[in-house]
């Protein structure tokens, strides 16, 4: 059992929430199977290059997966969570990020934006998952969460 699906059985989020979890944490392999992403399968090794790419121009970056709170259940009864937007906590530009995306020829997403400019994001809690232990930490430095940049994919 991953950890988001530990935590999502133990802990109830409000729908207004953001889930936060690190990238490599959200996609490892143990929770590739409870985890899932709206990009395909086949867009998922243009998204490792994009998140690698922004570390090696900021090694000080963070790429989170912002996942929906809850678990949802497929047509088969299987449980699973679903994420369509990334945060990135680095000091780059969304113009940067964009440059870097049409590098990487990551699919373009729906939307880019800061966090604070979001009308839905970042405006109640934010949670972050961490892998060791299941920890759940609620984020609450404001100016830090309203510049991360957002990407959203529908």
């Amino acid at each position: 059992m991953g950890v988001l699906e530990t935590v999502f059985r133990t802990r109830k989020f409000d729908l207004d929430d953001d889930v936060l979890m690190e990238f490599d944490d959200y996609f490892d392999k143990k929770s590739r199977n409870y985890n899932s992403f709206s990009l395909d399968e086949e867009d998922f090794i243009s998204l490792q290059n994009f998140v690698e790419e922004i570390k090696s121009i900021d090694s000080n970056s963070v790429v989170y997966v912002s996942t929906y709170g809850y678990e949802i259940t497929n047509s088969k009864g299987e449980k699973s969570t679903y994420a369509d937007t990334l945060w990135i906590d680095t000091n780059l530009t969304i113009s940067k990020i964009e440059e870097i995306m049409k590098k990487c020829a990551v699919a373009e997403s729906s939307y880019v934006s800061v966090v604070g400019d979001n009308a839905e994001s970042g405006k109640k809690n934010v949670w972050l998952i961490k892998q060791e232990n299941a920890q759940v930490t609620k984020l609450t430095d404001q100016e830090k969460i309203s510049q991360m940049i957002m990407l959203y994919w529908d």
